[in-house]
């Protein structure tokens, strides 16, 4: 149907004459820790003041032995003033963008700025070297990096130090430096705290908030729960070994938005802004403060102590373990060979997850049921039990949606792991209805069509479990309706046997059959009690099932009584008896050609050729019929049995110019459609036209009305579909558009067997560039049947990539299978050219 539209780099157009024809991305700032924590080791600052040798990521000192050793103690200052030498590959390897982040609130904010200089600069040497742009490197000089973490205080709240009336130095809470640091058994410090950048006494610095500003085009927000992939807050920030790195007092108010940290044995970072604000953060952050003053208590542990650590959710007792080297995949014969990951995602202890999988590490030799390492790098594991379940089993089957996501964003995780009884996780969900973890679970791609022991697929689940809307979820995902178990139940045989009445109606929504038997040759109608809803629900649907079959055809409904809306001599209906497509809108309806752009139309009356006939321009004399060769009409106003069919000539009317009367014989289609059309649904090709009386062959039927065009204008247009060119052979060439504007005509479709043909015709005019287009019948049509013409060789030669023609002709010559046989056919001819020549085919060869 020309109704349906292309992207084609070429245009699509119809012609009269038949065959022959003419036819950035954009680089984000990278934030991953691999790119942050690749420069080379930090240059060595040396500063005026006697300081201490110190490694390039000191660790504050946790407790002091006596006031003597407290006044030895010296405090790391900042480095913001000072450049470190330029890295050869630095700049590169960041995509030569600012590397800075900004804290605000917790929430991270990373700069995407292209940088000017490659000159690296740090505040403090805890901090990874960083290459800034120009706005960020102003700030580092003014002391608005924090030495602590390393994330610039521009907006949020945070801490200045005022040394002097015009400097001020910011840092966040929880990064103040710590002299004399005993800590209560809370965990809280207790000893001197002092500014990071100065050495100053932090007791006196201020609090103060400073609205943040609109996000700019340069700016790349961090949020927490990215913050445990690649792009992560702790990327700027590392500690060698398991010492504190920062403190921070907990008070009332809350958890500070950037807290402690540490390194785990196998060198993974624990950051607490991994995790989300609140309870479970705090935790964490607790944990993390209280881990040296234990680790001095030198407390030994067995590696059995680990799951029920985990189980109670004592997130200090396992970091311990963890930092004195106990394998957390440890599976105990007391706990039924369940690890400690299994425990604390049953229990939904998010903190307690996010430490174990920080410091997993497979061994496969002594770990049975976990799977092999995907390279050298990362071990992507399955710790699975002796029924195959994993912690994400766990953790789906409780809709714990936190520890859901949090497995899942390590990546080690196999979302389609089948635990023993063949249940993945997502069939978990689907039977205690958890349809939040269902979602997460379908965003990461697990797969719906998986089968259990018993054949089960996940819908089957849902409908037991009576959810209609996990049911439309997995259905939506491409679970088939149709699916069968080991006991031929279909998800509506379940559905009806429990009395879901929404499943039921979801399923015959969607076309579930309700006459498939299982293998005890139970229906799902025979399943249902008696006078419920559902059995209502189902004898109903299969009544409305068998009508719909006993009819033999469609109801055809009459959704327009006149598409023309008057316009034309004769109404044109509109039917549909199909589907329940209304009756189209999406164009203006007109009865002659229309231009949105000057043509310069040559209208100009005195231009006119014209005939001075006193007859109704029947006799040889008539000088309009002379253009034409002859006059083509006979009495009837019908096109003569001689008139070439297929290389139409040019028939030039009567015009306003001519001596002779209005009824003449030699004005035709200037008097406008007399025949009777339909516009009609088609079962393949959208609209068509068919007539709604016999018409004879010769007659005139319409003319193609649109929309004066460039042929320029054409190749620009998106939609090429409704193109026809007007072939004019001198000068430029102009199209009619019948996309936005048209008549009955821009309905007609394509028949390889055609029973109309295209004419130019001139009758208002007799410039050259602009014919009118009009459709004579090319043989006798009857009541009903469907109006086509060939649409030309080069409008295939475009469309065929994106569709076949739906003719139905037997000499149908670009249907699919037409298609095939002439690929294969040239095939032939390139393997076998002297054959071809043989039997008489053409062969193209060098000229």
């Amino acid at each position: 149907s020309p109704s349906t539209s292309s992207s084609a780099s070429g245009r699509a157009k119809m012609s009269v004459c038949g065959p022959g024809s003419k036819s950035t991305p954009s680089s984000s700032s990278s934030l991953s820790s691999s790119a942050l924590s690749s420069a080379s080791p930090p240059a060595k600052v040396h500063r005026a003041r006697k300081t201490m040798n110190r490694p390039p990521f000191p660790q504050v000192l946790s407790f002091v032995i006596d006031a003597e050793t407290e006044r030895l103690e010296e405090l790391p200052l900042c480095s913001c003033r000072m450049e470190a030498p330029r890295v050869d590959g630095f700049s590169a390897r960041s995509n030569r963008t600012c590397m800075a982040i900004e804290s605000i609130n917790g929430e991270l904010v990373g700069c995407t700025k292209v940088i000017v200089k490659g000159e690296t600069m740090r505040p403090s040497s805890r901090v990874s070297l960083m290459v800034l742009c120009e706005t960020h490197r102003s700030h580092m000089v003014k002391h608005h990096c924090c030495p602590g973490c390393g994330y610039f205080c521009l907006s949020g709240t945070f801490l200045e130090c005022c040394p002097d009336v015009h400097i001020t130095h910011r840092f966040h809470r929880g990064c103040v430096s710590v002299l004399g640091c005993g800590r209560s058994r809370g965990g809280v410090g207790v000893g001197l705290l002092f500014c990071p950048h100065c050495g100053e006494d932090a007791s006196e610095a201020r609090e103060v908030t400073i609205p943040p500003a609109v996000p700019s085009s340069g700016s790349n927000v961090v949020t927490a729960s990215a913050s445990s992939t690649t792009t992560t807050p702790s990327a700027r920030m590392h500690c060698r070994g398991g010492g504190v790195e920062d403190v921070v007092a907990l008070g009332d108010g809350g958890v500070d938005s950037v807290g402690p940290s540490l390194v785990l044995p196998n060198g993974k970072p624990v950051c607490p802004s991994a995790l989300p604000p609140g309870d479970r953060r705090a935790a964490l952050q607790r944990a993390i403060l209280t881990q040296d003053t234990e680790r001095r208590k030198k407390l030994r542990f067995h590696p059995r102590q680990l799951c029920p650590a985990a189980k109670q959710g004592e997130a200090q007792r396992v970091l311990l373990m963890l930092m004195e080297g106990i394998d957390p995949s440890y599976q105990s014969d007391s706990q039924n060979r369940r690890c400690a990951l299994h425990a604390a995602a049953q229990r939904g202890l998010l903190e307690v997850c996010y430490l174990l999988i920080q410091n997993h590490v497979l061994d496969v030799v002594s770990i049975m049921l976990c799977c092999e390492c995907v390279s050298a790098e990362s071990s992507v594991f399955v710790v699975q039990e002796e029924d195959g379940s994993t912690g994400l089993h766990h953790a789906a089957k409780l809709g714990n949606l936190e520890v859901v996501m949090l497995l899942l964003s390590t990546g080690q995780v196999d979302i389609n792991a089948q635990d023993s009884g063949g249940w993945t996780p997502i069939i978990w969900a689907a039977e205690h209805r958890h349809i939040d973890v269902i979602r997460a679970l379908l965003n990461r791609g697990a797969n719906v069509t998986l089968r259990d022991k018993e054949m089960n697929v996940c819908l089957h689940w849902a409908s037991f479990s009576g959810s209609a809307e996990i049911a439309e979820l997995i259905l939506n995902a491409g679970c088939p309706l149709s699916s069968v178990n080991l006991h031929g139940d279909t998800p509506l045989h379940i559905a009806a046997r429990e009395g879901y009445i929404d499943c039921v109606t979801l399923f015959l929504s969607r076309g579930a059959d309700i006459d498939i038997m299982n293998k005890e040759g139970d229906t799902p109608l025979s399943l249902a009690r008696s006078d419920t809803p559902v059995w209502v629900a189902l004898q109903i649907n299969r009544k409305l099932r068998r009508g719909i079959a006993n009819r033999i055809v469609r109801t055809e409904r009459i959704i327009c009584s006149d598409v023309a809306q008057g316009y034309e001599n004769v109404p044109i209906p509109c039917v549909n008896g199909v589907d329940d497509e209304g009756c189209p809108s999406d164009y203006k309806y007109i009865a002659e050609n229309c231009e949105t752009s000057t043509m310069n139309i040559d209208r100009n009356i005195t231009h006119l050729q014209h005939c001075s006939c006193t007859d109704d321009c029947s006799s040889s004399n008539c000088l309009c019929g002379q253009l034409s060769i002859r006059c083509w009409y006979d009495k009837d106003h019908r096109l003569l049995q001689e008139f070439n069919k297929i290389e139409p000539p040019l028939i030039f009317e009567c015009n306003m110019a001519c001596s002779c009367h209005k009824a003449c014989k030699n004005r035709v289609v200037q008097a406008g459609i007399k025949v009777r059309l339909q516009l009609y649904r088609t079962e393949k090709m959208g609209w068509g036209v068919r007539a709604l009386q016999d018409i004879p062959q010769g007659s005139f039927i319409c003319e193609y009305v649109g929309e004066l065009i460039s042929d320029a204008e054409a190749d620009v247009r998106e939609d090429d579909s409704y193109l026809f060119d007007l072939d004019n052979k001198d000068g430029e060439v102009y199209c009619i558009d019948a996309r936005y504007y048209g008549n009955i005509s821009r309905f007609i479709n394509h028949l390889c067997d055609p029973n109309i043909i295209p004419v130019r015709v001139f009758m208002l005019h007799q410039d050259l560039r602009f014919p009118r287009i009009a459709f004579f019948s090319s043989r006798d049509i009857f009541t009903g049947q469907e109006l086509g013409f060939d649409y030309g060789d080069r409008f295939w030669d475009i469309k065929s990539k994106y569709f076949t023609c739906q003719c139905g002709s037997e000499k149908c010559k670009h249907s699919a299978e037409a298609i095939a046989l002439e690929q294969s056919r040239l095939a032939r001819l390139e393997v076998c050219p002297e054959t071809a020549g043989e039997a008489g085919l053409p062969v193209l060869g060098p000229s």
